[in-house]
């Protein structure tokens, strides 16, 4: 079961991330890169809820509550942000959360499909203990940008409360963001520490 759901996650992931490459080189505009990845998005990443389930039942080793962070913070992206807002899908901010998305889980899909093979390619885990140095800054903060981009709409067609509960989510990536990149940056000194032993 986790081989066929990392070996598909893979798969979406690469399919949106060829999707918007393709149309960012011949010249489409935003708005038609968000049409084009948008349905495989919506798809592909809120099926990543079941990774929390997986560390719930025990399955995978991921910590509990970056797997929460990380999940919760793209599904907010999608449903509470790019969903209710139209207005927004042409900023070019979605345009690099998605290539950073992209770029990271085919990665991330990668070496735990080949780890569950017990054949996880040397470049695999290099890229997954040193792409997140990029992506992780570029995927947060077109993620934050995405968000500022939604809040003028959010106070109009929503109201204020829900105006200042976005400002608060945005407030709690100055505590999660530092908490995600440093789970990482502790993997990689394992990595780089197991490498020159």
């Amino acid at each position: 079961y986790l081989l066929s759901y990392n070996f598909l996650s893979l798969l979406g992931w690469t399919g949106i991330f060829i999707l918007g490459v393709t149309q960012l080189l011949t010249g489409h505009t935003n708005i038609e890169i968000f049409e084009t990845t948008w349905p495989v998005l919506v798809v592909v990443q809120t099926t990543a809820l079941f990774e929390i389930v997986h560390v719930i039942l025990g399955w995978v080793r991921s910590p509990l509550m970056t797997t929460v962070m990380q999940v919760f913070s793209r599904i907010f992206l999608v449903w509470c942000v790019n969903y209710p807002f139209p207005a927004i899908h042409g900023h070019w901010s979605y345009i690099t959360m998605i290539l950073s998305w992209s770029v990271a889980e085919m990665v991330r899909y990668s070496h735990y499909a080949t780890h569950l093979l017990s054949a996880v390619p040397e470049f695999i885990t290099w890229a997954r203990y040193t792409f997140f140095l990029v992506l992780y800054p570029t995927g947060i903060s077109s993620e934050l940008i995405m968000t500022l981009q939604a809040l003028p709409y959010i106070k109009e067609q929503w109201g204020q409360l829900y105006y200042y509960l976005y400002i608060l989510v945005l407030v709690l990536y100055i505590p999660g963001s530092p908490v995600m990149f440093n789970h990482m940056r502790v993997q990689r000194i394992k990595y780089f520490k197991g490498k020159t032993q």
